[in-house]
């Protein structure tokens, strides 16, 4: 009965509030900086609970520098009654916080869609817990407000004149207003997501943003994005729909990362210029452009190119163009529309010496993306690696193209990329063809290609498997 007792008076104590012994020298004897990395995982509510066990636990509960508040959305709109008390209970850990460091703060709220006074005490509650922030030094702020549309947001101005902020993300459908340009920070790191903002902000972001590093904005609403930065390392405009975004101008000497989406329905009135001299990898989805200036990308070690011409203009004259900035790539990768393009302005005559990894994403080798396919492998001579994504085939080049493996399919044109292959890629040591029983008069003409061929590449034939 000895054991049982024991374990009843351990449910009992812990029932009780209080810390079983063995439990509490465990978590009392680890410093600080490591209770508070544990605690840091923990949500708003069972942080509350922790502090209840023990002096030692409270001193902690109220010391720990990172905070969520991102588990009430939905229950807080049960009643008035339930949602005061909670903007109450927070307020209060807050200020029994003091002036404890706050290094990240999380704040993810849905406001009560009911009275305007409810509302708007809510949104005041919000915003202290901000003040809050700001004073207890807080270095990476993250807020995620969904607000009702009649209702109006404004950024408390000490966000921006934090000295301490390193890292502020903003995720809410409301108009972002530009802080004054007299204010400096120290932010290194920016994101907003699902606002509308206009020029003053990306003015003050050059002018004041001094030790900027990354930039991200997502689903913006802004009509000119011009940016000059001589610290932004990393920046990307994503929107993946149709946006209202014209003209796109960034200057920035240290950039190294660009990820664009940008996409339109009229290719008119619209520009995409940037000036990025050690510019490393450049990620472009969405529509090719009439007016655009990439420079020469001297330094590019990657480049992924998804473009298709606007609905309102069919004209892919300045490929070429795009390519011929991107060049200088080790890693190149291409959409099906930018190789069919390819084909129709010619015979490639860009060298591409440096690549040595070309991937293409396509639909299909059909008969008009096959030649521009060859065309483009012939200006590549120091090619290691070429990766094709089709349907229904999957053709993929491994290291220094010593060994490529081809599924036939009902057509002529993975046919002629394998003799191609046989008679120009003089380090191929194996070609693998799986075929069906219906291509095996393909037998003979790869046989053909093989003694024209340069390499000494054994062939391998594979009967496919029937479904």
């Amino acid at each position: 009965m000895e054991p049982k007792s024991k374990l009843l008076a351990t449910t009992s104590s812990q029932a009780q509030g209080a810390c079983p012994d063995h439990m509490k020298d465990r978590f009392s004897d680890l410093p600080d900086e490591v209770a508070h990395q544990i605690l840091s995982s923990v949500s708003i509510l069972d942080l509350t609970r922790f502090g209840t066990l023990s002096k030692k636990c409270r001193e902690l509960y109220l010391s720990t520098p990172s905070l969520n508040f991102d588990e009430f959305n939905n229950w807080n709109k049960s009643s008035y009654a339930k949602q005061f008390k909670l903007l109450s209970s927070l307020d209060r850990f807050l200020v029994r916080r003091r002036e404890n460091k706050i290094q990240c703060f999380r704040i993810c709220w849905s406001l009560s869609y009911g009275k305007a006074a409810s509302l708007y005490n809510e949104l005041y509650r919000v915003v202290t817990w901000i003040h809050m922030a700001v004073r207890c030094n807080v270095e990476v702020l993250d807020l995620e407000l969904r607000i009702p549309d009649t209702t109006r947001l404004e950024l408390p101005s000490c966000i921006f004149l934090c000295g301490s902020l390193r890292s502020l993300s903003v995720h809410c459908n409301k108009i972002l207003t530009a802080p004054s340009l007299v204010s400096s920070t120290n932010l290194q790191y920016l994101k907003l997501t699902n606002v509308t903002v206009d020029e003053g902000l990306c003015k003050w972001i050059s002018c004041s943003c001094k030790c900027i590093k990354e930039l991200h904005l997502e689903h913006v609403e802004v009509e000119n994005i011009t940016m000059e930065s001589s610290s932004l390392e990393s920046f990307s405009f994503v929107f993946p729909s149709y946006c209202g975004l014209c003209h796109l101008n960034i200057s920035c000497e240290k950039l190294e990362d660009i990820h664009i989406e940008w996409r339109f329905a009229s290719t008119s009135s619209r520009s995409f210029k940037f000036f990025a001299p050690n510019l490393k990898y450049l990620k472009w989805i969405g529509n090719l452009l009439n007016n655009q200036n990439l420079g020469k990308l001297m330094c590019l070690e990657k480049a992924e190119i998804f473009l298709k011409h606007g609905v309102d203009n069919n004209d892919f004259s300045n490929v070429l163009e795009v390519l011929c900035s991107v060049c200088r790539a080790k890693v190149l990768i291409l959409s099906g529309e930018m190789t069919k393009a390819l084909m129709r302005e010619g015979p490639v005559s860009t060298p591409f010496d440096d690549i040595s990894y070309l991937g293409m994403h396509i639909e299909s080798l059909d008969d008009n993306i096959v030649p521009a396919m060859v065309s483009l492998l012939r200006g590549m001579p120091n090619l290691k690696t070429l990766y094709i994504k089709s349907d229904p085939s999957i053709f993929i080049h491994k290291p220094e193209l010593k060994e490529a493996t081809i599924e036939l399919s009902n057509g002529n044109n993975e046919l002629e990329l394998a003799r191609y292959m046989l008679e120009d890629a003089k380090n191929l040591k194996k070609m693998v063809l799986l075929y069906s029983p219906q291509q095996s008069t393909h037998i003979r003409v790869v046989n053909e290609s093989r003694m024209n061929s340069v390499a000494t590449a054994r062939v391998v034939f594979q009967e496919k498997q029937r479904k």
